[in-house]
């Protein structure tokens, strides 16, 4: 073998090397991994109303997450948003057009021009009678936490607006035991962990939920691929949550695997349910969908920026292994090459 042809294997047993042990820690290392802080069976269980009572206002309203729930003895769910100036209002979409018609980016509002632009008073198609108003993010805050036993799920859409919710949290003493921090993103949540703990809120619990199954935010991967492998929720630049939430469709079709997350010490919550359908799930934390039927959302739940579209756990794509498998099997070769090459080297050494 020429001293070319050693140089060429060496560096393919090295990348082989690489590349297979890469693979193999990244799908079974952290399978077993707990969460920030042992939860399940320290916390919960407990109801949010997701948005608020939708039954009494339009979503994320003060009057849906503070009168319609937090007054009548019920537990809000809001979504912040923070905006360009620095500010945040209560708001699930990226664009103000389903909830006011106007076609413009929540983030790229100021605080003033938001507080004057009103809520349609048709939301999806439902009649509210009247118009209302977006709710700025402190001052609903302090109106919640204002009310004993009450406690708060934040909803964060992105990373900036942490620091509203933390400044709110400290400026409030909103201390109930049961405000949690949730989001789609494992990004925020990391940011979110560091925040909380340099404010002192150590206690403070964070959920990171599944996105929504059919919505093809996994691409090829799938749900099911994450819940076997945990990547999402455990690798450092990602961790911090305690709280695993996914649709009801999955916790429907998923039971074997999450029941593992709880044996390793995780909360578990559900959303897209009904308040009478609580029962039919066991777990720490329950989003609910407390409002009217919308006669544009032929799929049932609440609206959001596109077309509705239905919720589905999709064989084939959200409940398949098939790539954590074909990954395997990619690892199984890469070492196979490896040892290949290394076999090479030590017979040329002879």
């Amino acid at each position: 073998m020429s001293c070319y042809s050693c140089i060429i294997t060496v560096l393919v047993a090295l990348v082989s090397f690489v590349l297979g042990a890469s693979l193999f820690v990244l799908l079974f290392a952290f399978q077993g991994t707990g969460p920030n802080k042992d939860c399940a069976g320290s916390f919960g269980p407990v109801t949010y109303l997701h948005r608020g009572n939708l039954n009494f206002a339009q979503e994320n309203t003060f009057d849906a997450v503070v009168n319609g729930a937090a007054l009548q003895g019920m537990n809000p769910e809001i979504d912040i948003t923070a905006l360009s100036d620095g500010s945040a209002v209560l708001f699930h979409d990226k664009s103000l057009k389903r909830i006011t018609g106007v076609d413009k980016l929540v983030e790229d509002a100021t605080l003033e021009e938001l507080l004057s632009t009103p809520i349609s008073a048709v939301i999806d198609g439902y009649d509210y009678g009247s118009t209302n108003n977006i709710t700025e993010f402190l001052p609903v805050v302090k109106a919640i936490c204002a009310v004993e036993d009450i406690s708060i799920n934040f909803d964060l859409k992105m990373t900036e607006a942490i620091d509203p919710v933390v400044d709110a949290l400290v400026a409030s003493d909103c201390t109930e035991g049961s405000n949690i921090i949730t989001t789609a993103h494992p990004n925020v949540v990391h940011a979110a962990r560091e925040a909380l703990d340099d404010a002192g809120r150590e206690d403070l619990r964070i959920g990171a939920y599944l996105a929504l199954p059919g919505s093809g935010e996994y691409y090829f991967l799938g749900i099911k691929f994450f819940l076997k492998t945990r990547l999402m929720h455990a690798l450092p630049r990602f961790s911090g949550s305690d709280i695993l939430e996914f649709h009801a469709s999955v916790y429907e079709h998923e039971k074997e695997l999450i029941q593992k997350w709880r044996d390793d010490g995780w909360c578990t919550g559900v959303y897209g349910i009904k308040p009478e359908e609580v029962g039919n799930y066991d777990v720490d934390v329950y989003i609910v969908d407390e409002g009217p039927s919308f006669p544009d959302l032929p799929y049932e739940g609440y609206g959001g920026d596109g077309e509705p579209e239905p919720i589905e756990y999709k064989n084939g794509t959200d409940n398949s292994l098939l790539f954590y498998y074909l990954f395997i099997a990619v690892a199984g070769v890469l070492m196979l090459v490896f040892l290949i090459c290394f076999a090479l080297l030590v017979r040329l050494q002879k």
